[in-house]
């Protein structure tokens, strides 16, 4: 019975297609798979797939919204006449599996369409953090909904959004907006952003008002009454139908999309190559896996997404740098004070003159000043003990430097700081060591020259006591071993 019933199982596949796959003949390509490794080489790739090799600029139109919605559908209806240039299926399951691309001539748009929110996926947050690139690099965003009322969930994503593209992506943006030579920042302003709403038994929003644009001012009033802000998107715009008898209307959106094509305020057409570089740079700067477990809940995107993902190693908290900054040669960076722990020995020395005018130069314990010779510094380390040098004042402070009432350092010249210790970084422990190691090797060092130039004159004092307190009948012997001794080597 488990056999049969195992291999009806395998046989009915509930799984999404392949990304690679383009049933059906959809003219569209995938552009970037679930795991937000883009699916073309370069720019001329990306172009030439596109089939818009001659155009001197377009603009970039992308879709959300939450799984089995009919986002393809959407796209299909009003960029391609219905034709069936995104997959689109009956399955219970997702059937767009990351982000594809196609180019509709018409309006000079290229067209993305992508995963659907609150799908069954294995890998969500960087599905999540796949969605804002996506979003970041499009002019127009169209935000679908079947839902009978405009949900929170709704709200909250576009806020989100808004705030981590202002937060995350705007200087990765205003950076390659200045490597292309653009004279309008891609930052400057975020995507418009249409609400397109389908009901079948609920009115619209506004479907009473008299003058254009309430709707709009209902749907800001509702994102003011839950504390949420848009302030990335160049605009919020509502567009509603109501389908009692199919087919859906797409009449008004197709009509407010043609309006953001054509208004060039604040977004204007741009060459296809620039939307790849775009994405390109935002793919390899926000990378790498994401842990659920130190994911913040109820938030679509978490500052996680797109920090870098150490922490610690003390005090475990997380580091507030952008992912991959190393690269740029930026040090690891976190807020907060730092606890010290024996292990990492992450508590430093600072010298106190340079901190109070604007400077933090870290001092280390040495047996003799940089300006000593070995053999004078030694003399001085076995006097007046190790030294702190700061190397902007000079040598602040000697352990010994008088018989008595010799201060600790920390009440006057310097003042310490625990530190926070990153994964692959031993800056505390090597120069902390370091430094002690120098001094015990100083201090072997003396003990070992003093032994030597003193092993001589030792031995002849040891000699002579011999001699002095020697028996006469010791001499004798002595005498005689000496006189065989002589005679042998003749």
């Amino acid at each position: 019975m488990s056999d049969i019933l195992m291999k009806e199982m395998e046989s009915i596949s509930i799984s999404p297609t392949k990304p690679e796959e383009c049933p059906d003949g959809a003219r569209s390509f995938l552009l970037v798979d679930d795991q937000e490794n883009l699916q073309v080489r370069d720019e001329t790739e990306f172009v030439d797939r596109l089939g818009c090799g001659e155009v001197a600029g377009v603009k970039v139109l992308s879709i959300f919204g939450n799984t089995g919605d009919g986002k393809s559908h959407t796209l299909n209806h009003i960029l391609f006449s219905g034709e069936s240039v995104f997959y689109t299926s009956k399955s219970p399951s997702s059937c767009t599996v990351g982000v594809w691309a196609a180019y509709d001539h018409t309006l000079g748009l290229v067209a993305l369409d992508t995963e659907g929110l609150l799908g069954a996926a294995a890998n969500q947050n960087q599905r999540m953090r796949l969605l804002l690139k996506v979003l970041a690099v499009s002019d127009i965003v169209v935000y679908r909904t079947r839902a009978e009322r405009l949900h929170n969930d709704m709200f909250q994503f576009l806020s989100n959004a808004s705030g981590a593209y202002l937060k995350h992506f705007t200087p990765e943006l205003r950076a390659l907006s200045s490597r292309c030579g653009l004279d309008v920042p891609l930052s400057s302003l975020g995507p418009a952003v249409i609400v397109f709403q389908e009901t079948t038994h609920t009115q619209l929003l506004a479907h009473d008002a008299k003058l254009s644009g309430h709707a709009d001012t209902l749907l800001q009033k509702r994102f003011h009454e839950l504390g949420l802000g848009t302030e990335a998107f160049s605009s919020v715009q509502y567009v509603g139908t109501q389908t009692i008898t199919p087919p859906t209307d797409y009449s008004r959106l197709l009509e407010a999309v043609n309006q953001q094509v054509k208004n060039t305020h604040t977004r204007s057409p741009r060459q296809p190559g620039i939307m790849f570089h775009a994405l390109e740079a935002l793919s390899e700067r926000f990378c790498g896996e994401l842990s659920d477990d130190k994911m913040i809940p109820y938030s679509f995107f978490p500052d996680e997404y797109f920090t870098c993902s150490a922490v610690c190693l003390s005090c475990n908290i997380r580091c507030k740098n952008g992912m991959n900054h190393l690269r740029d040669r930026v040090p690891h960076l976190a807020d907060g004070l730092c606890q010290y722990v024996h292990q990492y020995n992450n508590k430093v020395l600072i010298c106190k003159e340079c901190y109070e005018g604007g400077r933090e130069v870290i001092v280390l314990p040495k047996t003799s000043a940089s300006s000593d010779n070995p053999w004078f510094g030694l003399a001085k380390y076995a006097w007046s003990g190790y030294v702190l040098e700061c190397a902007s004042c000079g040598v602040i402070y000697r352990s010994r430097q008088y018989w008595v009432g010799n201060q600790d350092p920390e009440s006057g010249v310097v003042r310490s700081e625990v530190k926070h210790v990153w994964e692959g970084s031993d800056t505390f422990l090597t120069t902390h060591q370091n430094a002690a190691q120098r001094v015990l090797d100083g201090m072997n060092y003396v003990i070992q020259s003093v032994s030597e130039y003193s092993t001589g004159p030792t031995k002849a004092v040891a000699a002579w006591v011999t001699d002095q307190v020697a028996p006469p009948i010791l001499e004798t012997q002595h005498r005689d071993h000496c006189v065989s001794w002589l005679q042998e080597a003749v």
